[in-house]
């Protein structure tokens, strides 16, 4: 029988999978599937409720959910099951929820602020951007720490072999495949993924913060008597 640890691990992949599947086949039947209507002055959900727009003054925490191209889409439905099941298994649902949601803000905040100070990062002010490669950008950073967290139904393969080539495809869609690959057109309103930068920051912190070894308590704690009994014996 599957512990609580596996069962937590499936349903989190599983949701996540679920969230990417949904917002695809709803994304290429709505009007932010073309790039020309994020123009419109008028109301559109996908837009204003789960997109980041480039000339925001803030970030959008909901722009996690959603995915633009049916590669991201697969991409991340995979790494759902190859770094969130077994992270989920490791730390809890907590921490693995936590670094989804936070990676993904991070990753918005990165967006807005790129497309603020560098003019070439946006085309258009009407560009908009989703940050769910960030936020599983997070887990992959979050996986090159975890050695001891294996790729499951594979024997003894750890998931930093997953997560570190899913970093260099984020590498290259948002600062190479712009640069050498694409020809963008000035006035062209883009749809993108970009700001997984953000999101790698946050899981460095996040991790510093909470994801503490026993080692590391131990130099901790031994740093501080040290400081007590120094304190004693100037006195």
């Amino acid at each position: 029988m599957p512990s609580y640890a596996e069962i937590t691990g499936s349903i989190m992949a599983m949701a996540l999978t679920t969230d990417q599947t949904l917002f695809i086949l709803y994304h290429s039947n709505s009007y932010a599937a073309n790039p020309v209507m994020l123009r419109s002055p008028k109301p559109m959900l996908m837009r204003d409720v789960f997109l980041t727009r480039s000339s925001a003054f803030y970030p959008n925490p909901l722009s996690c959910l959603y995915v633009t191209n049916g590669t991201d889409c697969v991409v991340n439905g995979i790494m759902a099951w190859v770094l969130a099941k077994p992270l989920t298994e490791a730390l809890g649902w907590r921490h693995t929820v936590a670094v989804y949601v936070g990676a993904g803000l991070f990753s918005s905040f990165a967006y807005v602020f790129a497309s603020q100070v560098s003019r070439t990062k946006a085309n258009t002010p009407f560009d908009c951007s989703a940050t769910s490669n960030g936020a599983y950008a997070g887990y992959a950073t979050l996986s090159l720490m975890m050695r001891g967290c294996y790729i499951p139904y594979l024997k003894r393969v750890p998931i930093m072999w997953a997560g570190a080539p899913y970093l260099l495809k984020c590498t290259f869609d948002e600062y190479i495949s712009p640069r050498v690959v694409e020809r963008r057109r000035a006035g062209d309103i883009e749809l993108r993924n970009w700001g997984f930068v953000g999101g790698v920051f946050f899981t460095l912190i996040y991790s510093s913060l909470f994801f503490r070894t026993r080692k590391d308590f131990s130099l901790a704690r031994t740093f501080f008597q040290n400081l007590q009994q120094r304190a004693v014996v100037c006195k």
